[in-house]
Formats: structure tokens, sequence, C-alpha cells
């Protein structure tokens, strides 16, 4: 196989990872170790590999993504929430400097507040929050790993932001849509938000994006998103309207409501308000533009993913 269609994939195990390599094994020779393999956080460890294999290109999907869990760890730059999404990122773009390889990097809508003074949805050009403090921890470290490749590679390395990534089926991990209709199935559906803004990315919209941009060797920051945005009661109104046929099951409730209990129950937590971000969502016009792709809207995705047998019974 060519250098130049080989592509080490980290994270290749994941979610978002795993489709990827489903859709795209045909296409790349891909080279994904596991973790325990090749650990992105030892810079020992990772140059062996890259001194070992020729390949073109990374497409980073490891990375820390429990947003509870990285809560517990906020301000601790020695857990592995700050570990894997800042110095396994800063190691993987140094080393993509040094041996000329191209990074592609995934990140999320969570760099942004999604806050009442820096509301969504966001475009390509919005600059990620740089207070830890008006993020998740999970938020900020992915906003570092964002800095972290700008300050070593500068424009020469593409960074793609998503956003509730969502599959028909993945045995590993319930994703934004797999968890509701599985909580529905087993009559344990709790009231859905109707008044937090939110988009969804069909990850394989997501994987097309990735191979297009290693195609083109596209630059920049781009999003792989639904078009539109929606809410997540209409979100899961829908998806059992359509995978279920049933109406009126969702209960509606207030994120607002849910954020002042949270408040109370939790007086000495002052980050309280900054986990749930209220204003989401990520715009996709210049990456449509840049890369000739169509994203669909959420209705679509919800549709496709039905069609795929989304939850089969």
């Amino acid at each position: 196989m060519r250098k130049n269609n080989r592509i080490y994939v980290t994270g290749a195990s994941g979610l978002v990872g795993s489709r990827f390599i489903e859709l795209y094994s045909s296409k790349y020779s891909l080279l994904t170790p596991s973790s325990s393999e090749v650990n992105i956080s030892d810079y020992t460890s990772l140059e062996k590999f890259f001194e070992e294999n020729k390949f073109s290109a990374v497409v980073n999907f490891a990375a820390f993504t429990d947003v509870s869990a990285a809560e517990n760890e906020r301000d601790n730059k020695e857990g592995n929430c700050f570990k894997v999404n800042v110095v396994g990122v800063e190691n993987l773009a140094k080393l993509c400097k040094k041996y000329k390889r191209f990074l592609i990097h995934i990140s999320t809508d969570m760099v942004f507040p999604g806050s009442k003074d820096y509301p969504g949805p966001y475009s390509e050009d919005s600059v990620p929050e740089s207070d830890s403090e008006r993020l998740t921890w999970y938020g900020f470290t992915k906003a570092e790993a964002e800095r972290v490749i700008e300050s070593i590679l500068g424009k020469d390395a593409a960074i793609l932001r998503i956003i509730y990534p969502v599959r028909a089926k993945f045995e590993g991990k319930l994703d934004y849509l797999r968890k509701p209709l599985k909580l529905f199935d087993e009559g344990k559906l709790y009231p859905m938000f109707n008044d937090q803004q939110v988009s969804i990315a069909f990850i394989d919209e997501v994987s097309e994006a990735i191979n297009i941009i290693l195609k083109k060797g596209a630059r920049g920051v781009f999003h792989a998103s639904s078009c539109d945005t929606s809410t997540p009661y209409e979100l899961v109104s829908y998806l059992l309207e359509k995978a279920r046929g049933v109406k009126g099951a969702v209960i509606p409730s207030s994120i607002y409501e849910f954020i002042k209990k949270q408040k109370e129950a939790n007086p000495d937590n002052p980050f309280v308000e900054v986990r749930y971000p209220i204003y989401g969502g990520l715009k996709v016009e210049k990456t449509e533009n840049e890369l000739g792709i169509k994203f669909s809207s959420w209705k679509e995705i919800v549709d496709k993913l039905v069609s795929s047998g989304i939850g089969a019974q």
C-alpha cells in the first residue's frame, strides 16, 4: 500500500472512530493500534510508532469524553481527561510536524459555552472559550487542544468539530438518540428539555467529511452537524414517532428549572450551570462550501437512522 493511502487512526474502537473504519477500511490502509499498544499521552511510545510506521495522515478520534467524570478532575492537569485530550494532542501535533504527517483532529461543540452571552449555533470561525470556568472541564480540555494544535502547526492541520454524534447501531456505547430510545422501551424515559438548543451529527456524514478532508488535504476548522438545530424534546418525540409509532410519549421539561434544582442540591458547586450548555449547535455552511458536502437536517438524520434499524426490536 502506498504511503499516502495509509492512515493512523487513534480511538479506533470508539463510537465515532469505529464507524469511520467500517465505512472506509476498504478505501485506506488503516493503522488502528489500541491505546494499550500506543499511548498518545506517552511521547516516547508515540514517537516509536511514528518512526516504525509509514503513513501520511493521522485522524485523532481518541478522547476522554465522559463529561461528568471529567468534572471530577476539574483543574487537575495530571488527570486522565487532561492527559488524553491535551497532552496526547500536543504529542500528536509535535510528531506530525516532525515527521511531516497531516493531522485531522476531532473536536467538539463543547469548546463553546452555549451561554446567553455567547450563544450558538457557532460557526467554524467562532472563537473557542478560553476561560475554564465558563466551560465543562471536558470542553475546556478540548478547547486547549485546539489552541495547542494552532500553536504547533499553525494552519497546517484540520480540526473537525462534531456535536452529539449518532449512529444506528453500536454495541460499545449508547448515544444521544439510542439512549432515550432504550429508556422508552424500558419504561424509564425521563422528561426532555424543550428549551435547550442542540444539533446532532450523523456519524456517517462525519466520516464522509473526514474522507473529503483526507482527499483534498483540506486545512482549517470544519464542522460536521445537522444543518439545523432542535431541542431534546423535539428530537426524541420525532424519534419515537418514527421508530415506535407513538406520539405524545415525551414529557417536556425546562433546562432552566433543572439547573435551578441542581444548584439548590449542590450549593458548593459553582460549575453546575456550565455543565449544561443551553444555547448550543454548530453551523455548517462554510464547511459545506469548502468541502462540497451537504449535511442532513436533524429530521433527515432520524429518518436515516430509523431506516437503518436504530433500536430494532
